[in-house]
C-alpha cells in the first residue's frame, strides 16, 4: 500500500502528512522494526549533510502513522542524489517517538521549512507542501526513528529550486 510522506535529512526525517493529530493505531505489541520503503525527492539543507525528502510515498505496513516524520539513521547516499528521486528502504521504529516542530515560514519573498527533532535541525530554502504564496505555520509533530538499509536512485527528477544540473 502506497501512502503520501514527507522527509527531513542528519537528522533526515521523512515526514508524512495526512492531517495533523495522533498518530494512527498500532496493532503489533513490537513496533521496533517495521520494513518501510519511502520513495521521494531529496532537497539538501542549508547545513552540511541535512536533507529533506520530498513529495514522498510509503510503501509497507498500513501501521506506519500518515501524520508524522521519521529521523533517519544516517544521511549516507543521500548528498549525490540532490534533485533526484530516491528510494529509501529500512525499518522504522514506532516505538521510539519524539516531540518534532515543524516551522514553515514566507520572509521577504523567501519561503523556508525547518523541522527540529531530537536538538537536530533540518532548514530547507523552499516549500514542501501546498503553495507558494505567503503563509506561516508552525505545528507539533510527531517523529519516529528509521534505519537506513538502502539509497537508490529511482526513474524521473524532480522539479525543485534546489534541483541538481
Amino acid at each position: 500500500m502506497k501512502r503520501t510522506a514527507r522527509i527531513i535529512g542528519s537528522l533526515t526525517i521523512a515526514g508524512v502528512v495526512g492531517g495533523w493529530g495522533s498518530a494512527a493505531p498500532v496493532g503489533a505489541a513490537d513496533m521496533g522494526d517495521v520494513p518501510l520503503t519511502l520513495t521521494g525527492c531529496v532537497v539538501s539543507g542549508e547545513k552540511k549533510d541535512t536533507f529533506l525528502l520530498t513529495n514522498v510515498t510509503i510503501d509497507g505496513t498500513t501501521a506506519a502513522p500518515i501524520n508524522a516524520f521519521y529521523r533517519f539513521n544516517t544521511t549516507d547516499g543521500l548528498k549525490k542524489h540532490v534533485g533526484r528521486r530516491v528510494e529509501v528502504k529500512g525499518k522504522a521504529d514506532l516505538d521510539d517517538v519524539d516531540a518534532g516542530k515543524l516551522r514553515v515560514k514566507t520572509e521577504d519573498g523567501r519561503l523556508t521549512t525547518e523541522i527540529t527533532s531530537e536538538r537536530r535541525t533540518v532548514k530547507v530554502n523552499e516549500a514542501w507542501f501546498g503553495s507558494v504564496g505567503s503563509m506561516n505555520l508552525k505545528a507539533d509533530v510527531p517523529t519516529y526513528k528509521f534505519e537506513v538499509e538502502d539509497v537508490k536512485r529511482m526513474e524521473g527528477n524532480c522539479s525543485s529550486a534546489s534541483a541538481a544540473p
